[in-house]
């Protein structure tokens, strides 16, 4: 008989925002892939051969015996201890016939959901005779860190300082052949304009029904007594595949924001600077120069597999989040199927707690997986909002409280990706037409010399369809070219009843659009 061994990392996310420090919070995360990583904690515990699936806080080794298997798991699990403290695990084992994987597969993912909920909470003893608290994560601190004596850490956010060269050097490998430029390693060297409100961007991305397509691929090879060597080529192949897909979208994000940047003589004794620029060019974004180079407005957190967070300057966010679903538009998992994503975009304040912020972002992206369900719609979608609300008080309840006029809702969010900028009520329509540059769009010729009539929008969507179609009736017979672009009704509002007046307006001042990369440009030939 052989066994399969299931490795699920408990807490990931406790874990990497324990601290409020964006270069502790980056090496979190990559101790949370070295952990599942063939090439971090697995690696010379266990043979390449026997690894089905490794990332992602994520493994499935198969073993000869049981015996191999509690031997492995002895020393990895006093591995993690030893190098990764506060990071938990449940490991679950199950023995099957030859022949008998594809079952196996199933009942061990059983076996490790049961694991979860029967375990004892773990309560270590952490602070006896300790009277000196960690100045980032407030457990109980054991040593200091060697550049800066004077604050006390504890084990955890040490192991992050001794292992930050090595985190750097892992998400350094996505700037391959851009040597020129390098990921920030503090919130402040994000491209924040100096006098300007400093705003950041959390966005999270997760594929969409990708557990579900894993469950009935199961069931199928279960069903067809599909022969052991062919579900473990099968598995590989897609576990590799989604692995790729989420790195492909990291790299597109890296393309699209070195493509739009440009070199520029600066104002004080001719000095060189490199700026981000899109429409509209006043927001324009002045990149922070790093040794020898440039520092990227933009700085990955978690990468596994279809699953992917990253923080950026708050202008940028809602643009690199398009990118990344455009990444998974149409992609095609080996044995899977077509894949698509939702997002969540939380733009904050640049100091708030990482924790609340990505929380914020997490419930956005599964704001817009509900409502792609509930509709029963297909594609890409995404969700935002801008601030970061009271405790207690989710965006639901302020979208009820403050975006909702009797029957009327003054918000069309979330929304899906949509094909081209004349798909009405989809993103890429808000964001390319109705705030386009184009005459009927709100930055377009029409309406950028009259700004005080753009921002009245916000006000008059709150008396309903009525009110906006006075206030355009009257705007146009004084300006004839004043009009809203065509998929809204001259009211502003779709059948009555939403309007993307308000996610517009909001985003006037805001929102920049970055050139298009080549990668995007050739998508956008391609399509019909």
């Amino acid at each position: 008989m052989r066994v399969l061994t299931a490795i699920d990392l408990l807490g990931v996310q406790r874990f990497i925002f324990s601290s409020n420090r964006l270069r502790d919070v980056v090496t979190g995360s990559y101790l949370v892939d070295w952990s599942t990583s063939c090439n971090g904690a697995l690696d010379s515990l266990a043979p390449e051969r026997d690894i089905l699936l490794a990332g992602g806080g994520n493994a499935l080794l198969e073993f000869d015996s049981m015996e191999n298997a509690q031997e492995f798991t002895a020393r990895y699990t006093r591995r993690l201890h030893d190098e990764v403290p506060g990071l938990e695990i449940v490991v679950a084992h199950k023995a099957f016939q030859i022949g008998g994987l594809a079952r196996a597969l199933q009942e061990i993912q059983i076996d490790l959901a049961r694991r979860k909920t029967a375990r004892l909470p773990s309560a270590p003893l952490l602070g006896l005779s300790v009277t000196a608290a960690c100045g980032e994560a407030g457990l109980p601190a054991v040593g200091f860190d060697e550049a800066e004596k004077t604050v006390p850490l504890s084990k955890s956010v040490l192991q992050r300082r001794k292992r930050r060269d090595e985190a750097n050097r892992h998400w350094s490998a996505y700037l391959e052949g851009l040597e020129r430029f390098a990921f920030p390693t503090e919130l402040d060297d994000l491209g924040r304009t100096l006098g300007d409100t400093s705003l950041i961007g959390v966005v999270h991305a997760d594929g969409n029904g990708v557990g579900a397509k894993i469950k009935e691929w199961l069931i199928q090879k279960s069903e067809q007594q599909v022969d052991d060597d062919t579900v473990r080529r099968e598995y590989r192949e897609w576990s590799q595949a989604i692995d790729q897909l989420g790195q492909d979208a990291l790299c597109a994000l890296v393309e699209r924001i070195c493509q739009s940047s440009e070199e520029r003589n600066g104002a004080q004794n001719k000095r060189k600077s490199r700026w981000v620029t899109g429409t509209p060019s006043r927001l324009e974004i002045e990149l922070k120069p790093s040794e020898g180079g440039w520092m990227l407005p933009l700085r990955p957190i978690v990468l596994g597999g279809d699953d992917l967070t990253f923080v950026c300057d708050g202008r940028i966010a809602l643009d690199l989040a398009e990118t990344v679903l455009s990444a998974f538009e149409g992609v095609e998992l080996p044995h899977l199927g077509e894949i698509s994503a939702c997002a969540g975009v939380a733009v904050v304040r640049v100091h708030t707690p990482f924790a609340k912020a990505y929380r914020l972002a997490e419930g956005l992206c599964a704001s817009a997986k509900k409502m792609r369900k509930k509709e029963r719609l297909s594609g890409c979608a995404l969700d935002w909002h801008i601030g970061m609300p009271r405790p207690g008080q989710g965006v639901e309840r302020i979208r009820d409280r403050q975006y909702r006029i009797d029957e009327c809702r003054l918000t069309c969010r979330p929304l899906l990706l949509g094909s081209t900028k004349e798909d009405s009520g989809t993103w890429r329509w808000l964001s390319k037409t109705l705030l386009g540059d184009t005459d009927e769009g709100l930055r377009g010729k029409a309406w950028c010399g009259r700004r005080s009539k753009a921002k009245a929008l916000a006000e008059l969507v709150r008396e309903g369809p009525e009110g906006v179609g006075r206030a355009m009736t009257a705007w146009r017979a004084v300006n004839k070219r004043l009009s809203l672009p065509q998929g809204i009704a001259e009211d502003g509002f779709f059948a009555k009843s939403r309007t993307p007046l308000l996610d517009a307006v909001e985003l006037l001042d805001l929102h920049l659009v970055l050139e298009p990369s080549a990668r995007d440009r050739g998508k956008q030939e391609e399509k019909p």
